[in-house]
């Protein structure tokens, strides 16, 4: 063999060590500690910032080498998000979790009915944010102004639903896209065409809404109910309804009283003719809809039978008869 005809695979032996060396060491965790930390990736934010950022949390060796790893095996593709990383995990690893997009993702249910301080919980026991700093932010004028709402809160405006967060977005910017799920229900011609039909915004049809989700139990109902109030507006007498007296008082996991009813307060459908100062409650589509459409009918006066359907009447003769037997009733089965 001629001298020196070795030289171009010692060259070649030596540049493949070299260039296997990073992707060896990236396969290397920093420590053993496995407890996992957060690391938010906010949109926008660029590739050196981020490797920055873990070099100083110690969960790579060095930026460079996260770089490298990132744009070498996975084109520099960085999902933005929540990620729970922890130094037990190699860098290559951190690149495929970032890359893949495998961030942590918050669910929150809406349900039909919640009002703002039931959201609030639920708010927090997502892990969201803190339940009294979403209670500030949806009472914020600010914020509600800047949403377009007419209210002093985002009571009625939180659609109910299913809704998945990730901290890459503001929680502000993650309550405006749930606001906005109500004004794009609106804004269908058929429902614009509705509401001029019987003069009411949507304000007040999410208030009027409200307070069919609290009474009606049974959806055949919502329509009767929505009639009863329909026909009492009309009639210019008050609505009467207790849950937005409850809410009123903010009394929800009590019995209501007489003094409740004689308070004074902006919700107080007994002592206030018309609708009360706005929403009690995120109403449901169901609710919404019998809102706009209500049964053709002169009732008046509904009363509970104490197993979630009502009984209807159309005088007060025939109300106050049913009100003391399901009161009754009611007694007797307390006893």
């Amino acid at each position: 063999m001629p001298k020196g005809s070795n030289k171009p695979l010692v060259a070649l032996t030596i540049l493949i060590f070299f260039s296997a060396l990073p992707f060896a060491r990236a396969t290397i965790p920093v420590g053993r500690d496995s407890t996992p930390e957060s690391f938010v990736v906010k949109k926008g934010t660029k590739i050196g910032a981020i490797a920055r950022a873990l070099k100083r949390k110690d969960l790579v060796f060095s930026e460079y080498l996260f770089l490298f790893c990132s744009l070498a095996v996975y084109k520099g593709r960085i999902v933005a998000g929540e990620y729970e990383l922890s130094p037990d995990m190699s860098t290559l690893r951190i690149a495929k979790k970032m890359a893949r997009g495998e961030r942590k993702v918050y669910t929150l249910k809406i349900v039909e009915g919640y009002n703002l301080y039931t959201i609030s919980d639920a708010i927090e026991k997502a892990g969201i944010m803190d339940g009294k700093v979403f209670l500030q932010l949806a009472h914020t004028p600010e914020f509600l102004k800047s949403l377009g709402i007419p209210s002093d809160s985002l009571e009625g405006y939180l659609a109910p639903d299913t809704y998945f967060f990730s901290k890459e977005t503001g929680v502000d910017e993650f309550l405006e896209k749930i606001v906005q799920r109500t004004f794009k229900f609106f804004e269908k011609e058929d429902m614009e065409k509705r509401m001029r039909e019987l003069n009411m915004d949507m304000f007040q049809v999410l208030s009027f809404a409200s307070i069919i989700e609290k009474e009606a139990k049974l959806e055949k109902e919502k329509r009767v109910i929505s009639a009863v109030f329909h026909n009492r507006l009309r009639l210019g007498m008050t609505l009467d309804a207790d849950p937005t007296v409850i809410y009123g008082r903010e009394s929800f996991n009590r019995n209501l009283k007489k003094a409740d009813i004689e308070a004074e307060t902006p919700y107080n459908t007994y002592r206030l003719k018309g609708l009360p100062k706005g929403p009690i409650c995120s109403p449901s589509k169901s609710s919404i809809m019998a809102a706009l459409c209500p049964e053709q009918t002169d009732i008046l006066y509904f009363v509970s039978r104490n197993d979630g359907s009502h009984v209807f009447s159309r005088t007060v003769q025939e109300q106050n008869r049913f009100v003391a037997l399901y009161q009754k009733n009611r007694s007797r089965k307390q006893q």
